[in-house]
């Protein structure tokens, strides 16, 4: 027993939701601990415990769940539960936006880019929070990308994921009018620009401390403290999965 595996109520979610039946000689659940396991430790691949299932069988079902989009419809179906069960409505209807850059521990990977505001040599991964500081959607792309531009590709994954109450997106200034204009034109979506005041100094921003929180809980994750895919569909599903562990805990 590992401090990341399934509880008992957690797995009964998820097994409501996958509705999968199929005999394995590894069962789906301890599978899916020892993926939890490694987002958590950030341990290689190859040294997943020996009392987890072989790390080539969980490495294929991780694979094969980020190519098909098993993670984000995962990660969809676990925050309407989740916040039906904080008593709201399982569709957001406000998300915040914003991006993190993370240094990249691959050398001669693509895409990777200098940003030079934060002086960090990797990627971003920009993600969409709700209320709770649930993720709803992330897309990594390279440090170097203006956040601006990047947010058409977000946004553009969020409405297809389906969120129909969706209406209003809170962001900062990186994200000017001309993407307002186009969020409104092609989704219907207001972009609203959360000011800072004008005094000096740290300050708690309305609303969108929320997604400066969810920063913050992903590097509770250990394979989350530093980019270490060489694919951006790779680290996007373990921030998928950073969040599905931490919304079954609540239940």
């Amino acid at each position: 027993m590992y401090p990341t595996d399934l509880t008992d109520s957690g797995w009964q979610v998820i097994e409501e939701i996958l509705a999968d039946k199929r005999k394995r000689k590894y069962s789906l659940r301890a599978i899916l601990n020892a993926l939890l396991y490694v987002t958590k430790t950030g341990c290689q691949w190859r040294l997943l415990p020996n009392d987890l299932p072989p790390w080539p069988l969980c490495y294929y079902y991780f694979w094969k769940w980020r190519n098909d989009g098993q993670w984000e419809k995962l990660n969809k179906a676990l925050v309407e539960r989740r916040r039906q069960k904080a008593g709201r409505n399982g569709s957001p209807s406000v998300g915040v936006i914003d991006s993190q850059s993370v240094k990249c521990s691959e050398w001669g990977v693509v895409p990777k880019g200098f940003d030079g505001h934060k002086k960090i040599n990797g990627r971003k991964r920009h993600i969409v929070v709700d209320t709770l500081g649930l993720v709803l959607v992330v897309v990594v792309h390279a440090a170097n990308q203006h956040d601006s531009p990047a947010a058409r590709v977000v946004l553009t994954r969020l409405a297809e994921q389906g969120y129909e109450r969706m209406s209003k997106i809170l962001a900062d200034s990186a994200y000017g009018k001309k993407l307002a204009r186009w969020l409104k034109k092609s989704f219907g979506l207001i972009l609203e620009v959360v000011k800072v005041s004008e005094f000096s100094g740290f300050q708690v921003v309305p609303m969108r401390w929320k997604v400066e929180r969810t920063f913050a809980w992903m590097n509770w994750s250990r394979r989350l403290s530093k980019d270490y895919e060489c694919g951006v569909d790779s680290h996007e599903s373990f921030v998928y999965l950073s969040n599905i562990n931490r919304m079954l805990r609540h239940f």
